[in-house]
């Protein structure tokens, strides 16, 4: 059984002016670099901070877009390219987040070619899906998932091996499934509704790649997730970590969620 890295993602999402994002991300990264934990710990931050930040980030800390385009320069007023990233050292980025979908429009397509320009550029990527309340109450969480993770990769047309980048035991993919009904709503799924999604998502990932693939990519959970549920999630078998949106923006609070996922 092929064991993964723990990985704990906070997202800023729309949050906090340059001085504060300076001052929590230091504080984030001396914090989990002085604790020596395993555990692989970064932050998604606006676009507009990630040049000041890159300037302060330290190796073995990761530091994230929130959204990426798939080409490399172009007339896309708005948009910030791969290559523009990777010229600011930045780790990766999110992809395909429920609030890109829900409320501007990305499509599962469109995902699968963000997804692609990030991959072939060596960032890596943290590939969002989940179901709405309505798709659960209905039995559609398989389905939706699916639909998801199978347009997404083929839109991407990319090999498995593209996906493993060149560290074998870190692959430039991750999953992270998010309940849409769980985002912001200060509901968070039970560790037995999140297992199961994972498990469904692990069996998929199955389908798709070789199991050797498979096994070494990381499925994160999110969706109000704090430091008194962390350990409950992470006990489950299929759930590698979580991206974490609101407890990620107080220091204090993010540092000792990362500190209870690494008991």
């Amino acid at each position: 059984m092929t064991k993964r890295k723990k990985m704990i993602l906070g997202n800023w999402k729309m949050y906090k002016q340059q001085q504060n994002a300076l001052h929590d991300f230091c504080a984030i990264q001396d914090g989990v670099l002085s604790s020596s934990t395993e555990i692989r710990v970064g932050v998604a931050a606006p676009y507009i901070h990630l040049s000041a930040l890159s300037q302060r980030r330290k190796d073995n800390f990761m530091l994230l877009a929130q959204n990426v385009h798939w080409e490399h320069e172009g007339p896309f007023t708005g948009e910030i390219s791969p290559s523009m990233l990777k010229d600011l050292q930045v780790s990766g980025s999110l992809i395909g987040h429920s609030e890109r979908r829900s409320l501007f429009g990305e499509s599962n397509s469109s995902t699968g070619k963000r997804l692609r320009g990030a991959i072939m550029c060596g960032l890596e990527a943290i590939l969002c899906v989940g179901e709405t309340l309505q798709e659960r109450e209905s039995g559609k969480l398989t389905e939706t998932l699916r639909e998801q993770l199978t347009t997404a990769f083929k839109e991407s047309h990319l090999a498995a091996c593209d996906f493993m980048g060149s560290h074998p035991d870190t692959p430039l993919l991750t999953i992270a499934y998010e309940p849409v009904w769980a985002i912001g709503t200060g509901k968070s799924a039970t560790p037995l509704q999140a297992q199961e999604a994972h498990n469904a998502i692990r069996l998929l990932l199955h389908e798709f790649f070789s199991q050797s693939v498979a096994s070494k990519i990381g499925v994160l959970y999110g969706g109000s997730v704090k430091s008194n549920n962390i350990k409950e999630f992470l006990s489950c078998e299929d759930i590698d970590g979580a991206l974490v949106g609101g407890a990620s923006l107080d220091p204090v609070e993010f540092l000792k969620l990362i500190s209870n996922a690494a008991r």
